[in-house]
This record gives structure tokens, sequence and C-alpha cells, in this order.
């Protein structure tokens, strides 16, 4: 009895304390506010706003981050929706990284990790896939195919290869392979250190390389895109003398100019972009017969069908007349890549558009900024991005031509005709098939044993 009495006591203090103190419901509205109106925008504005509309949530969820909350609300909505995001000012996050590579705070480069490939130890290595232009790992003189064995003194672990995502100064052991011409057995060439300097922010090209190959006789463009925007991401008020727009339609002059006989586009770093960038791509590289055909249609929610869009080709570009177009695929292949793809293999026929690479990652839907406050940036789902016939129900799109380059301890540098995905589509061009290259090396390996009988 005496313990009951004395809980009843307690809580009375604490009404007491409520009614006679001071009104702290402002707390409750200061620490959600940014999530309800989180809630309210993504239930006029979300791809699948009626299942957010139909969703009931605890007043505990209102207290959840930007992100996680936005994550409850695309994770019920029962579409697998892994393209919404948020931004905070506060942060520094990138919704576009690429494996090791993000845009706001790196050291420039994507890497995989594997054992030493000559066989010698069981030591881990990484091998360096890509370096982005003017980073840290571009100025300490990194280049795609190297190897890095030891970092600031220490072997390679799964522990301490995060060290190389972001952070200060590196002291990077870095190794080069070579090849024996007797055996054909593999060794290191040559150890190098190099200093890196501190992660930064690192702005990746749009359009990096591009290059025209002659190829017995027939001219081989090739064109590098990592994202399809018109502008950097730091300069989105530049005029037009300064934009990724006229960078492309620079390279498709070019290409025009020296009468290229086939294109190799290459998407496999391009994970983003918008969609009158894809437009404007697709409208340079389709067959000249469907350039007057319908590019890409939009759909979004019932409610805002008004934005609804039929987008046709831009019929004012310098069209390179291609009849087939090939494109160079891999993991980070993703959205207005896609769009592109599914596009054009509408418009052109999937015989004339062939990949080569990897699966792409799977996004038929467009993200859209749809509102800026309390220091947050909402980019849900808003649509679906179809084809000329409105076909949208799409996901990963499998290669003509599978193949993991990462498997070739030979690289190539990207726009070369040593490049592994690059030497695979002129090989498809000039009609030579995988097995014929294979019996033809197998030949020459025949000659040269004979010939030192």
């Amino acid at each position: 009895m005496k313990r009951i009495l004395t809980h009843i006591f307690a809580i009375c203090i604490m009404i007491m304390a409520i009614s006679c103190g001071e009104d702290r419901t402002w707390q409750y509205e200061e620490k959600t506010q940014h999530n309800h109106w989180i809630h309210e925008l993504m239930s006029e504005h979300y791809l699948w706003a009626d299942t957010v509309a139909r969703m009931e949530l605890g007043w505990k969820d209102y207290f959840a981050t930007p992100s996680d909350f936005l994550s409850k609300l695309t994770s019920k909505s029962g579409h697998g929706d892994s393209w919404s995001y948020v931004e905070v000012d506060t942060l520094t996050e990138d919704s576009h990284e690429r494996g090791y590579f993000n845009h706001y705070n790196s050291y420039g480069m994507d890497f995989t990790m594997m054992t030493d490939p000559t066989g010698q130890t069981t030591r881990s290595m990484l091998r360096v896939v890509t370096v982005y232009r003017d980073s840290p790992a571009d100025r300490a003189g990194l280049l795609r195919g190297d190897f890095i064995c030891l970092l600031d003194g220490n072997k390679i672990t799964t522990q301490n290869v995060s060290k190389l995502t972001k952070g200060g100064a590196r002291t990077l052991e870095v190794c080069h392979i070579a090849v024996n011409e007797e055996d054909g057995s593999f060794y290191w060439a040559d150890t190098v250190e190099v200093a890196m300097h501190a992660s930064e922010y690192v702005e990746d090209v749009a359009f990096p390389v591009s290059s025209v190959i002659n190829a017995e006789g027939t001219l081989v463009g090739y064109v590098m895109c990592t994202r399809l925007v018109p502008y950097p991401i730091e300069n989105a008020q530049l005029s037009n003398t300064n934009s990724y727009e006229n960078d492309l339609d620079d390279i498709m002059r070019q290409m025009k100019s020296v009468g290229v006989d086939e294109l190799v586009l290459d998407l496999r770093l391009c994970n983003y972009g918008t969609l009158d960038m894809t437009q404007r791509l697709a409208s340079y590289v389709v067959s000249p017969e469907a350039l007057n055909g319908t590019f890409a249609k939009t759909f979004w929610n019932e409610n805002l069908t008004s934005n609804n869009q039929v987008i046709p080709y831009d019929t004012s570009v310098g069209n390179l007349g291609l009849k087939r177009i090939y494109i160079l695929t891999g993991d980070y292949t993703q959205g207005a890549s896609e769009w592109l793809i599914h596009a054009l293999q509408h418009s052109m026929g999937e015989e004339n558009v062939i990949l080569i690479g990897d699966h792409t990652k799977g996004q038929n839907v467009m993200t859209q900024e749809v509102g800026d406050e309390y220091y947050v940036h909402l980019f849900p789902v808003v649509a679906y991005v179809a084809d000329g016939a409105g076909d949208y129900d799409y996901g990963s799109i499998s290669p003509t031509i599978e193949e993991d380059e990462f498997s070739y301890l030979a690289l190539g540098d990207y726009g070369t005709a040593d490049e592994i995905l690059l030497y695979r589509a002129i090989q498809n061009i000039l009609g030579i098939s995988q097995n014929d290259s294979k019996e033809e090396e197998e030949s020459d390996k025949t000659a040269e044993e004979e010939d030192m009988e």
C-alpha cells in the first residue's frame, strides 16, 4: 500500500510540474518538423504516393534522421525503392558514389581487392581500376591497372582498406606487373613509393575520354560518359559556354567530321543524369530512320498525370547516321544510362544495340528534387521512364556479350584498343568471335614454338 501511494505522489508531482512549468511542445515540433515535411511531400509527389497515404506511423517514427525516416516510407511502399534519397546541408554524403569513389570527400579512385596475381605470395593487394582527373590519386601519379601493395607501410587487409576511401595524406607502395617472355609467367617489375595528399572534393568530368581508332580500315569512335548532366555539380549556374552539354556537342561534331563507321559508348561509370541530357545523347546516336520517332515517355502518379511527358528525339542535333551502337556496361550503369539503353533498344531494335560487359543496376524510374526545407533536400522517385512505346517494365538489362573485365590481368587504358571491353567491341565489329581470337592466339603460340625448334 505504501509503494502504491508513493507512485501516486510521484505522478501528481509530475503533473503539477508540467501544468505549472514551461510548455515544451515546441521541442517535439522542432525535432520532428523536417520528417512531417518529408511525409507531406512524399504523399503528394512520390510515384507510389497512395502507399504513403495509407501508412500508419507512430510518433516515435518522426524522431528518426531524415534518411532513416525516408527509408521507413520507401521500404513500406512495396515497390523495392532503393532510389529515393535525401541530402542534408550539414553532411557530405554522396548519393552517387561508385565503389570507393565519391565526389564530396575521396582520393578520387576506385579499386578492387585481390590476392597477389603472380602467385608468389598470398598477400592481398589493391588493383586500381579507375583514377578520376585532377584528384589526389591522379596528382600522385596512380594509373588504371596499378597495384597497391602497402598502405602507410602496412600490408593490405580488409580492416585497413577503408582508409583509402577518405582521410589524410597517405604513403603507398605501388607495384607494376610484367610478363616473363620465356615461360609466360608474371612477376613484379618494380616497386615505387607514392605520396598521396589528403582526400578532397573531386568533380569527375562527364566525358573524360574520347578517341577514334582505325581498326583495319574501320573508324571506330569511342566516348566515355560518367554522368549525363548538363553542368558540373559545383557549378550548376555556369553559362552554356562552360557546360557538359557543349562538351558532348564538341565530341559528337568531331566524330561526325572524321566520319566514324561505328561508335562505342562507354557507360560503365554512368550512374545518374537528367532526362534532357539523356535525350540529347540518344538523338546523336540513334539510327536516322528512328530520329523522327519518340525517345521516351514518363508516367507520374495518378494525382500528377499532367506531368506525364512524350519526349521526341531532338532532330536539331547532328545525328551520326549510325545503323547500330555498341554500349559498354557494368555494375555502375544505372538510371539515365539505362533509360538511354532501353529507349535505343526500342527505336533501333535490340539486335542493333550491342551491350558488352556486365548487367546494369536496374533503375527504370526518375528521381527529382521536390523540396528544400530544414537543411534537407528531398529527392523521391517521381516517375517511371519508359521507351517510346510506353514500356517501363524493365529492370537490370543483360549484356549481349557478357564480359568480366576484372578477370583479366591487364586492364588497358580507357579509350585504347587494348582495353578489355573496347577490344571485345572492336572484335565484334570486325566479325571476330572470342573463339576465333583464342584459336588465333593458340596458332601464334604454336608457330612460335616451331620457330624455336
